[in-house]
């Protein structure tokens, strides 16, 4: 009878196992180590990114505020300028405003009326006069008020009186209607209103424009 020692076959057999056993752990331990590393290279350059991306949007951020502060002075600069052209015209509108008033009220003065008094102080006009009737009278408030340079034209007085003596080739008749009338000036023009800033700033724009052609 022949007998067959197959103890070494089985040794081998288990060091395989065994190899095979440690390489699957080795590779075990690999792919772990990749799954854990991967993303965190990964997560590692999108951070990169993310910082370039700051630091670029920052520099954006300080070029805007730049931008925005020359705007700002800007902005001063050209109201402080509006300022003072509207200083200029108030004064050269104030300068002409007196005799624009006169001729308008000679304007607004209908035949059959006639002006005695004119008082007027800060801007508040007190016209004192008489008439032929109270028709009269409306028709010179009416045309008064078409005037820019009067505002808030008010009939304070009227009352019918019959002269005792008239100047011969005087013109007054005998029986007539004195009033007195109170209204504002604006020797500017305005009609009472606000300068508008836009318009203020239009018509600087077209007298530039016209200095300039």
């Amino acid at each position: 009878m022949i007998r067959i020692n197959l103890l070494p076959l089985r040794e081998a057999e288990r060091a395989v196992g065994r190899r095979n056993q440690m390489s699957l752990v080795a590779l075990g331990a690999t792919i772990s180590a990749l799954i854990m590393i991967v993303p965190y290279m990964i997560q590692g350059r999108q951070m990169a990114g993310l910082e370039s991306e700051i630091r670029d949007t920052q520099d954006e951020i300080q070029i805007y505020n730049k931008k925005v502060a020359e705007v700002r002075d800007l902005e001063r600069v050209r109201t402080d300028v509006q300022a003072k052209l509207q200083v200029v015209r108030d004064l050269n509108d104030k300068r002409v405003g007196p005799a624009r008033v006169l001729h308008d009220l000679s304007v607004a003065t209908p035949e059959n009326l006639w002006l005695l008094d004119f008082n007027e102080g800060n801007g508040n006009a007190t016209l004192t006069g008489m008439a032929l009737d109270n028709e009269t009278i409306a028709r010179f408030m009416r045309q008064l008020s078409a005037s820019k340079y009067f505002v808030a034209v008010d009939l304070v007085e009227t009352q019918r009186r019959t002269a005792t003596k008239r100047p011969k080739n005087s013109g007054v008749p005998l029986s007539f209607t004195r009033f007195i009338v109170k209204a504002t000036i604006d020797y500017f023009g305005r009609n009472g209103q606000k300068p508008d800033p836009v318009q203020l700033e239009a018509d600087a724009s077209k007298k530039g424009a016209e200095k300039n052609a």
